[in-house]
């Protein structure tokens, strides 16, 4: 695709894996081999915030690499399935496909994970360059930390359009740290937000302090996920804290990704949305994950108005 005027679509920049997992059927034998059950799926930050805003109809390409591997045809493959557009994408020849691997112990608590996840190394200033005018006339271009910070950095200095991202973990949130001051919208959850703004997150309260660091760095809308506690929304204009919904836990992986995806949905089709309301919105978001016995939940608009339909303001 030729981007030649401003078109209505949402650039995700981030990693694509196949995850493997074995959880045991009974207490762990160590070295031995253990009855139990293995299953694959299709996953990685920026491929789960892409399929989810995809549900939310919004048109979602994913910038990403994947190898020419049998991985690499079945992460395609979902993608396809799942209307995530890999036009810009990039297909990397004799290269394994990113890949996460991990043992659970019989409650589902993980044991050990292996991390294959180099190919991702391949999203370089260079190789996004090549991709600058298409991602320049994008309605929001989205980031996932599991990019290096020199890839970042080099966004933050050449793309035009509202930059969103996503801190991903204590590990990777540094990589944001020489652009604060270009971030549209930022969502680090406490750990995340306390390492980068140097203020302890313990409660509501310190979450609004931190919160305020981010924005006297430049990032111009905070979103600091407070797991149990809800989130923690902030502007230059106020600070408001959104309470969760009420919700029947199924699965507590992939909330987060749901909820900085519902971030981007609303800004994508409201760009004057009020603070709160994004809040809510990404509060609803969640909630459905949470609900939902898959990593990245068949969610839907209609499912997101019902959510809010439900609200009782507590703030």
């Amino acid at each position: 695709m030729n981007a030649t005027h401003k078109d209505n679509y949402v650039v995700v920049i981030g990693g694509m894996n196949m995850d493997i997992f074995g959880m045991p059927s009974h207490k762990v034998i160590p070295r031995d081999s253990n009855i139990g059950t293995v299953g694959m799926s299709v996953g990685g930050v920026g491929q789960n915030i892409a399929q989810n805003l995809a549900h939310l109809g919004t048109p979602t390409y994913l910038l990403t690499v994947y190898g020419d591997d049998y991985n690499g045809t079945l992460l395609k493959q979902a993608c396809h399935d799942n209307h995530i557009m890999l036009d810009q994408a990039e297909q990397m020849i004799g290269s394994r496909s990113s890949t996460y691997m991990y043992i659970t112990d019989e409650t589902g608590d993980m044991l050990v994970g292996v991390n294959d996840m180099g190919i991702c190394d391949k999203i370089t200033p260079e190789f996004l360059s090549r991709r600058l005018d298409f991602i320049n006339h994008a309605s929001i271009c989205l980031i996932d930390a599991n990019i290096s910070q020199e890839a970042i950095d080099w966004l933050g200095d050449h793309v035009t359009v509202p930059l969103f991202g996503d801190t991903v973990s204590v590990s990777n949130a540094p990589h944001f740290q020489n652009v604060l001051n270009k971030m549209d919208t930022l969502k680090p959850n406490a750990l995340e937000a306390s390492l980068l703004s140097g203020i302890e997150v313990k409660d509501v309260e310190t979450a609004g302090v931190a919160a305020r660091v981010l924005l006297d760095e430049g990032v111009k809308h905070v979103y600091i996920s407070l797991g149990a506690d809800g989130i923690l929304c902030a502007d230059q204009h106020e600070i408001i804290h959104v309470s969760p919904f009420k919700t029947s836990i199924v699965n507590a992986n992939g909330a987060g990704d749901c909820g900085m995806a519902a971030i981007t949905w609303g800004r994508f089709t409201d760009p004057h949305r009020s603070l709160r309301q994004t809040g809510q919105i990404a509060q609803a978001a969640s909630s459905i994950a949470l609900e939902s016995a898959k990593s990245v939940p068949d969610i839907t608009v209609e499912q997101i108005q019902a959510k809010m339909e439900t609200l009782t303001i507590l703030n």
